[in-house]
């Protein structure tokens, strides 16, 4: 990895040539690109994103009653809303409806 010497700035090759917004360039060979700038090594799996929509909800569920529908079926997740040492807020969604409140304790 090489720094522009004139304002320091990191210096990423484009087709074998270390160029700086300050206008300092270099050029570089095939080797010094390879040697210092192609990374090898062990790569994370790639994972698999799962697509859902509203009729497929991933998140646990709770037996609720919902006070604008009367529905009794609701997702449920939390959030830290405060600071790190109080208590997280809990929110319910109505599956039927959507409709969205905090849980009180």
């Amino acid at each position: 990895m090489r720094f522009c010497p004139e304002c320091g700035r990191m210096l990423m090759p484009k087709n074998n040539i270390l160029s700086c917004p300050c206008g300092y360039s270099e050029e570089i060979s095939d080797d010094v690109a390879e040697r210092e700038y192609k990374f090898k090594g062990e790569r994370k799996k790639e994972m698999e994103v799962i697509v859902t929509d509203n009729d497929n909800v991933a998140l646990p569920t709770k037996k609720i009653t919902c006070y604008k529908c009367g529905g009794t079926k609701g997702y449920w997740w939390t959030v830290q809303t405060r600071s790190a040492d109080e208590a997280p807020t809990y929110f319910i969604r109505c599956a039927k409806c959507g409709n969205t409140w905090r849980r009180s304790n």
